[in-house]
């Protein structure tokens, strides 16, 4: 859940053993040419592409034609918490490690603990945050602690930056700039660790569109920087705050051909919806917890 360098190393053998061959036509730096190039002026976010609250899609209809205002439920609102908690270890451990106070970092992390979950709880109203809290950054300070020992060890000479880079590789909420592939114009990845290694977290239960995801940050970040992203890892994070445990389980997800298709025929059956305004229908049965539910039974 927090990749270390050890992490990459180990996941470049597994992808070594998923081979992928992907079309040229369907790599981000074919944006201009169909099947990619955009049919419409219309920019989506990934959430749009892949939310699988509703499957006529009246659900982006409401969100870009109606403009109607969204109520998150309260399992969305835990996810958001949970991801926001993720971000903030990350970022909070880089920071002590620029700062210089290498020597003490498990105190200083926990110490900045207290701020950090006064910040997040008052974003994010969730019940037990509290305890979810205390265990993601318990975690958080056992593994960036450990990480940041093996790096120190490694040579007496490195630099505050090489530290940094060998106990916290992953960049968190890396933003692309998705509009060549009719995304949006800062659209955000969880977590990108070296060399071009996509993570995505999930909280709710697996569901295949979450690959779509993967494959539409892929796309993006290829339009934005014609390299070549293949592999990507889908981790579902499990969260019993109650009996002080934490699960995750890792997905590696090859981006092939398959994935980029369904991402092009989705977003472009999406943009479609807003582009002409057309009302597709409530879906045969609604997702509980679809933040347009109450809304979408009174339009």
């Amino acid at each position: 859940m927090f990749y270390m360098i050890d992490d990459v190393i180990r996941y470049s053998r597994i992808f070594r053993s998923m081979p992928v061959d992907v079309s040229e036509e369907l790599r981000g730096w074919s944006w201009s040419s169909p099947p990619l190039a955009p049919p419409y002026p219309v920019k989506l976010t990934v959430s749009d592409i892949t939310n699988e609250f509703c499957e006529s899609g009246r659900f982006i209809y409401l969100r870009y034609v109606e403009k109607a205002p969204e109520q998150l439920q309260p399992k969305l609102v835990r996810g958001k918490f949970i991801h926001d908690v993720i971000a903030e270890a990350s970022r909070i451990a880089k920071m002590i490690i620029y700062s210089g106070e290498i020597g003490r970092f498990r105190d200083e992390f926990m110490e900045c603990g207290r701020e950090a979950y006064g910040k997040l709880s008052l974003e994010n109203v969730v019940d037990g945050s509290r305890e979810i809290f205390n265990l993601l950054w318990s975690y958080a300070a056992d593994i960036f602690s450990s990480s940041l020992a093996k790096a120190k060890a490694r040579s007496p000479y490195l630099s505050v930056d090489s530290i940094a880079a060998l106990t916290i590789p992953g960049i968190s909420e890396y933003p692309v700039d998705g509009t060549l592939v009719g995304l949006t114009k800062t659209i955000r990845i969880d977590n990108l660790i070296p060399p071009s290694i996509i993570v995505e977290y999930k909280t709710r239960e697996y569901q295949p569109i979450y690959e779509v995801g993967l494959a539409a940050y892929a796309l993006a970040y290829e339009s934005q920087y014609e390299t070549p992203v293949n592999y990507a890892i889908l981790v579902n994070v499990r969260i019993d705050e109650k009996r002080g445990d934490i699960k995750y389980y890792e997905k590696p997800v090859a981006i092939s051909d398959s994935l980029r298709q369904k991402f092009i025929d989705l977003r472009d059956n999406l943009a479609k919806i807003v582009n002409d305004q057309l009302d597709p229908g409530k879906p045969g049965q609604c997702h509980p917890d679809c933040p347009y539910i109450k809304i979408c039974k009174t339009i």
